[in-house]
Order: C-alpha cells, then sequence, then structure tokens
C-alpha cells in the first residue's frame, strides 16, 4: 500500500459514509446525555474557585494548568451550571468530531482495493465501549479535547502537504495545524507525542527516506518541535508542573514504573477483545522484577508486536504504523509514574492503531478467502454479516456502559464487583450511598476501604463521619 493524495476515488459517496458513522455514534450514545456527574467532576467542576467568573479564571491563566480544558468547563457552567446533559453534549460532540477525522485521515493513507478500511477504523472508535470513560465521564474530556485538537493538527498537516494551490493557502494549513497543536498541548500534556507521530506517517505512509526524509523534518515537523521545546522550558518553569513531577517521581522506582506499565499495557490489549472486563478504577499490581508472573508473558506479547511492526513495514505498512501508533500514544502516561497504572480514557488517542490494524487484517482475510473459495459473493455477504454482528454487539455493550453513569451507586458497584481488594472503589461506593442516605450500606463500604488500607485517611474521617451522623451527632 502507498500513500495516495487522490482522495475522492478512494470513498463510495464519502458524505453518506460520514453521515452513517455520525448516526450510528448518536445512537449508541444517546443514554450518555442522563449520565451524572462522577468522581472528579465536582472538584474539578464546581469546586474549582478559578471557574466561578470569567475575571477570575482570566486573572490565573498564567499559573493554571490545562487552560484549554478549563476554559471549556468555564463555559459549560456559564451555559448549564448543574445541568449534566449538557456538559455531556460537548464531549459527545469532539468524540464525533474526532470520528470524523479519524476517517478523513486513513481515506489518504489506503489504495483502492482497501478503499473501506477508513471507514471501519472511524466506526470502531465511535462505538467501541473502551471510550466511553472519555467520552461519558465529564472529566475525561481532556483526553476526547486533546485528541480532537491533536487529530486536526494532523489532519491539517496532512492537507498542506497534498495541497497544489497557491502557496498561501497551504502556509495557513501549517499554520492551522501549529495552533491545533498548542490547544492540544493545552488541553493534556500527551499530546507532546506529535511530532514522532508525524515522523511514523512519513516513514511508514509516505514511504519517505533519504534526503526526502530529511528535508520534510527541516522544513515540516520543526515547527512542531519547536513548539514541544517552548512548551517544555513553560513547563518546567511552571510551579505546578514541578510539584506534579516531584509527586510523580515519588511514586514509585522508574525500573519497578516500567515493569508495571508493561503489564498495562498487555492488559490494556485484552480490552479491546474483553471490553466486558472494563472497570472504571482497574486494580493492577505493580511489578519489581522481570520474572514477576505474569510479566514475562506479558513482555512476549508486546515483544511479539515489536517483531510484527518490523516485519510489516514492508508488506503492510498500515499494520506497522497502527502498532507504532499505540504505543507511541501510550508512552507518555507509560514513562512518568502516577497513581493509577490503567485509566481507560489514556487509551483513547491510542485506541486509534489498534482499529485501524483490525480493519486491515480483516479486510486482507476477506480478500483472501473471496480469492480462494468459489463463490465470492458468499463470502462478501457472510463477512457484512459478521461485521454487523459484531457492531451491534459493540453498540450494545456501549449503550449498556453508558447506563452505569447515571448513578455513582450503579458505577460504584461495578467498580467494586472488579476491583473487590482495592479500597478506593469502596470508598466512593460508601460516598455514593451516604449521598442516597443509605448510611447502614456508606458505613459498611467504608469500614471495608478503611480495613483495606490502613493508611487510608479519607476512607477513615468518612466512616467516622457516617457514624457519627448515624448516631445523630452530626
Amino acid at each position: 500500500m502507498q500513500y495516495n493524495v487522490a482522495v475522492d476515488r478512494l470513498a463510495i459517496r464519502p458524505w453518506i459514509l460520514c453521515v452513517l458513522l455520525v448516526t450510528v455514534a448518536v445512537v449508541t450514545y444517546a443514554g450518555a446525555r442522563h449520565g451524572d456527574f462522577q468522581f472528579d467532576d465536582a472538584f474539578t467542576i464546581f469546586l474549582n474557585p478559578h471557574l466561578d467568573r470569567l475575571d477570575t479564571f482570566i486573572a490565573h491563566l498564567d499559573h493554571m494548568v490545562r487552560p484549554v480544558l478549563y476554559g471549556t468547563f468555564l463555559l459549560d457552567r456559564s451555559l448549564y451550571g448543574t445541568g449534566a446533559s449538557g456538559y455531556h453534549l460537548l464531549n459527545l460532540l469532539l468524540h464525533l468530531g474526532s470520528g470524523l477525522l479519524v476517517y478523513r485521515i486513513f481515506v489518504r493513507a489506503v489504495t483502492e482495493e482497501a478503499r473501506l478500511v477508513p471507514f471501519w477504523v472511524a466506526l470502531l472508535f465511535l462505538i467501541h465501549p473502551l471510550q466511553t470513560e472519555t467520552v461519558t465521564y465529564i472529566s475525561g474530556r481532556a483526553s476526547g479535547l486533546m485528541a480532537f485538537f491533536y487529530l486536526l493538527a494532523f489532519f491539517l498537516y496532512i492537507k498542506a502537504l497534498e495541497y497544489q494551490g497557491p502557496g498561501y493557502a497551504r502556509k495557513s494549513y501549517f499554520v492551522g495545524a501549529v495552533l491545533s497543536l498548542l490547544l492540544s498541548l493545552a488541553s493534556k500534556e500527551s499530546a507532546v507525542t506529535f511530532p514522532l507521530a508525524l515522523l511514523i506517517w512519513d516513514v511508514l505512509i509516505r514511504r519517505l527516506r533519504g534526503a526526502s526524509l530529511r528535508s520534510t523534518i527541516l522544513s515540516h515537523h520543526l515547527p512542531f518541535w519547536i513548539i514541544l521545546f517552548l512548551a517544555a522550558v513553560w513547563a518546567w518553569s511552571h510551579p505546578r508542573y514541578s510539584a506534579l513531577a516531584q509527586f510523580s517521581f515519588q511514586l514509585r522506582p522508574i525500573r519497578d514504573n516500567m515493569l508495571s506499565e508493561a503489564h498495562a499495557a498487555a492488559y490494556a490489549l485484552l480490552l479491546f477483545i474483553w471490553p466486558w472486563k472494563q472497570n472504571f478504577d482497574h486494580d493492577l499490581p505493580q511489578f519489581h522484577s522481570l520474572f514477576q508472573w505474569p510479566l514475562p508473558l506479558d513482555l512476549m506479547l508486546l515483544g511479539g508486536l515489536a517483531t510484527v511492526t518490523l516485519l510489516m513495514v514492508r508488506r503492510h505498512p498500515l499494520i506497522s504504523f497502527g502498532i507504532g501508533w499505540f504505543f507511541l500514544q501510550l508512552l507518555p502516561t507509560s514513562l512518568i509514574p502516577r497513581s493509577d497504572l490503567l485509566s481507560e480514557r489514556n487509551l483513547y488517542l491510542a485506541s486509534i492503531g489498534m482499529f485501524l490494524v483490525t480493519a486491515v487484517l480483516c479486510s486482507y482475510l476477506a480478500q483472501r478467502i473471496a480469492t480462494v473459495l468459489p463463490r465470492p459473493r458468499l463470502v462478501q455477504v457472510v463477512g457484512l454479516s459478521l461485521a454487523s454482528a459484531v457492531v451491534l454487539t459493540l453498540c450494545f455493550m456501549t449503550f449498556q456502559r453508558n447506563e452505569l453513569y447515571r448513578d455513582p451507586v450503579l458505577l460504584w458497584s461495578d467498580t467494586v464487583e472488579k476491583s473487590p481488594q482495592k479500597a478506593r472503589p469502596h470508598n466512593n461506593l460508601g460516598h455514593a450511598y451516604a449521598l442516597h442516605d443509605d448510611w447502614d450500606l456508606a458505613i459498611e463500604e467504608f469500614r471495608t476501604a478503611a480495613r483495606l488500607d490502613l493508611d487510608y485517611a479519607l476512607a477513615q474521617k468518612n466512616l467516622r463521619d457516617a457514624y457519627l451522623h448515624q448516631v445523630g451527632r452530626q
């Protein structure tokens, strides 16, 4: 497969496919508007003094992290107040926009025989239940907002390369790409992978080598590296980022973090196949040795994928690009220690790579079977039927996952069931019960959380307050 700038001939009625993508996604996420505020939402939005008024927000811009993200929350608060449905609207619009950008980007990377691959990649991206934590959890907007501007910058970069008109129009595409990257970085810091994503695109999809690759890096990639350098200098001098970095690197040793994140990456791959294992608060173990089980198996899986990436560079560069994209997008959250080894919202942008690999492999398999069997038309019908069944199943699972966000009790009950030995889900379920004035169940959950983590001060405080409330002292 080779890079193709003759875009229009690769898609049959592309506007119909785009309408179909949007329609299926909107129907799938119809229940998301009924979702309640969850977990960090109250602290991030309503207890954040920077969002009280516009002048307060502007006054704190010089030392605010993720200003674009909080700017959207400021707008939401002014428009919808405490009505959650309005907040969900922007999350869904960002998801739809990202899905359409995925489609438009990969239309430029396929040949005629794989012309439907971009549609299937975008469809899987839009309907897979793994995306719900980004789309339906309001504070998950950081990942969705970052991804939208990231993909927009990527799309504008490609448009600039393929544009054959006046020079000023081409420059405007580049300027738009740079501005979009700035907005992405100001939404979530993991957008730092952008220049490397351009590099693997130009190497694997555009097949640039030698002098042409060096020329492209110097003339087209350099502005994005400059943006990253300036952002890094600003972050280095920012007191909040310094405090966050100090906190992060005290969580666990770098070596232990790398081993633990290797297991988390392998586990994340399984979530694409077994989405019923989704969990708002995964309880993954920390690893301190290469020989801790199942880390050797995880490393074999990751090593196998790396080998496939290298072997497929010439014959199936889209597969290599997809695997490379997946691991590239995991780098920021893997290299820097975090309290949570795996958060599903951090898989949002990375998931595009796995969906691309899936679509390419299925397309290739269908074509091979059609050439071997005597009735290729029957193969197409059977293949389309199977694909439709998978799509309906994913839509149903996403719809069901969204239902959990209606009430904190539902979400945290599901989390406690899947992470029974983790203290935080029990504490949060206890808080949800307390909001429903079910103090007996709240006390039980707070007690369990305090027992599971003897140093969990918040659970101990909540248990004491709940008990005092129950006996009438408070």
